[in-house]
């Protein structure tokens, strides 16, 4: 391979990175598999065949060109279709670095640099956190936590130390007799269900509570849940609060559920991996009161931050319960006896190699500061908050169906002959089932001429019962023009998908 391919390369990513689609731009030069696969065909095949041959220096640049056409364009700002978006190019440059030097995080003489970096983000997010760091001591030796691959990892991760602190000889004896249950609300994440699957404590130990309209666990049930299950035997492992859930945004109150733990003695992880970053905002991290209190916190960085996926924080209250939940002690690599062995980090976690996340944090952090990081989670919710102001203003042409106060925007597109129609509060749960019907079959065939125009990309899922549209705001390069011909867009496409609806 010549240096000369490399340059080429290189060049087409940088260009994409420095100018990516914007405006009337397309999304995503929508193709079905099929047509992928000719498309490839005819450049250079997807495909690896039993004998795979040398491609030529053109061939590899004109198939990056089809990767760069018809790839869905995140950086986009009329992409709002999932909760990341509009990677920071100060990021991607150290992500770019971080794979060029190509080491892993395990140990400090494999990364010096990065074991460094590492303990200094995690111990600057703990004090965002309210956790008992030292302040005096930026660049620790054992760090408040750790990077893992995503967020469902952490969670994973968490319930595992919150077994070990029920059962210290878990990891030597197996699982003990003990019926362990798992509570979280209605509305948070299925790494609970997961996690609790692949623990071994079966998806039925996983306990969901009930959460209010928008979508927050409400305390009571959960209290009430807690005792229900006591009563019948079963011993309450650890409560999963929600800090802004993955469809509505929601806030589950920390400080009542810590109450409810700290009753019990109940191990407290909050999944922060949407709306942990709303610590970084004045304005808004109460929203994260009680977090505290916690005893594990996970954190998407590669969420609302722009940070490249992945970069997830899994934080600890005491950070030497990772050492005695994880090690393994191997010899090979793990010497007490060897230069900075306090460094390590390889073994307080189930991994060993792992990916240098911590790069590509701490150098945007360096780079926009802690008033950059905020602008962006202010500037988000502002923008959610134009969206919202928009969909009242609309003459019945949209209704929202959660209320919402942070970076979700969750609402209907309503039929002429329906409206005004009013969604929130119960108002879907008062539908005629015809009318209910309609409004369910809409989003999908919008979504779907929208995609295949390439003109956004906005998801759309059930919110009680109910396909609804959704809305995130992440990416600091949405314009309200970007809203308004988003909301223009939906409004066409659902005019043109109810006239067939109606003919047919």
């Amino acid at each position: 391979m010549s240096l000369d391919l490399e340059s080429r390369l290189a060049a087409r990513a940088v260009d994409y990175l420095l100018d990516p689609p914007t405006g009337d731009d397309k999304v995503i030069d929508f193709s079905a598999p099929e047509e992928l696969l000719s498309l490839f065909d005819g450049v250079l095949p997807i495909g690896l065949d039993d004998r795979t041959d040398t491609a030529s220096d053109q061939r590899l640049v004109d198939a990056v060109d089809l990767v760069l056409r018809h790839s869905v364009h995140t950086s986009h700002p009329r992409f709002l279709n999932q909760n990341f978006a509009g990677p920071d190019p100060i990021a991607v440059v150290g992500d770019w670095l971080g794979a060029a030097l190509n080491t892993t995080a395990a140990t400090f003489e494999a990364a010096p640099v990065f074991t460094l970096m590492e303990n200094a983000v995690l111990h600057k997010l703990a004090r965002l956190a309210g956790y008992p760091v030292d302040p005096s001591e930026p660049v620790p030796a054992l760090p408040p936590g750790l990077f893992c691959p995503g967020g469902s990892t952490g969670t994973l991760y968490a319930l595992q130390l919150a077994r070990h602190r029920h059962q210290p000889d878990v990891i030597t004896a197996g699982a003990g007799p003990d019926r362990l249950r798992v509570f979280v609300s209605a509305a948070g994440h299925y790494a609970a269900t997961k996690s609790a699957a692949l623990l071994g404590l079966g998806t039925d130990a996983v306990v969901e509570v009930a959460a209010d309209h928008d979508g927050a666990m409400i305390p009571d049930d959960l209290a009430t849940a807690v005792r229900s299950s006591i009563d019948r035997g079963a011993t309450p492992l650890a409560v999963i609060g929600t800090a802004g859930t993955t469809v509505t945004s929601a806030f589950d109150d920390l400080n009542a559920l810590a109450d409810i733990c700290a009753e019990h003695g109940i191990w407290l992880h909050v999944d922060g991996c949407y709306g942990g970053s709303a610590l970084f905002s004045e304005r808004h991290r109460h929203r994260l009161a009680g977090v505290e209190r916690s005893d594990s916190f996970v954190w998407n960085l590669h969420k609302m931050m722009g940070v490249t996926q992945q970069c997830t924080a899994l934080l600890i209250q005491d950070p030497a319960r990772l050492g005695a939940c994880f090690a393994a002690n191997a010899d090979y690599l793990f010497q007490s006896d060897k230069l900075n062995a306090e460094y390590d980090n390889g073994d307080r976690t189930f991994q060993c190699a792992r990916r240098v996340d911590s790069l590509k944090l701490w150098l945007t952090w360096r780079a926009r500061g802690d008033a950059g990081f905020a602008e962006r989670i202010d500037r988000a919710v502002a923008m959610a908050d134009h969206t919202r102001a928009a969909i009242d203003a609309s003459d019945g042409r949209f209704a929202p169906v959660v209320a919402g106060d942070f970076t979700n925007v969750v609402f209907a597109w309503i039929p002429p002959d329906l409206r005004p129609l009013t969604l929130a509060g119960g108002g879907v749960d008062a539908l005629p089932a015809d009318d209910r019907d309609r409004l369910h079959r809409l989003p999908p065939a919008i979504k779907a001429r929208m995609q295949a125009e390439g003109t956004a990309m906005v998801g759309y899922q059930p919110v009680h019962g109910l396909n609804t549209f959704r809305m995130l705001f992440m990416n600091p390069r949405v314009t309200t023009d970007d809203v308004e011909a988003i909301l223009a867009g939906i409004d066409e496409y659902g005019s043109d998908v109810a006239q067939v609806s109606i003919r047919d």
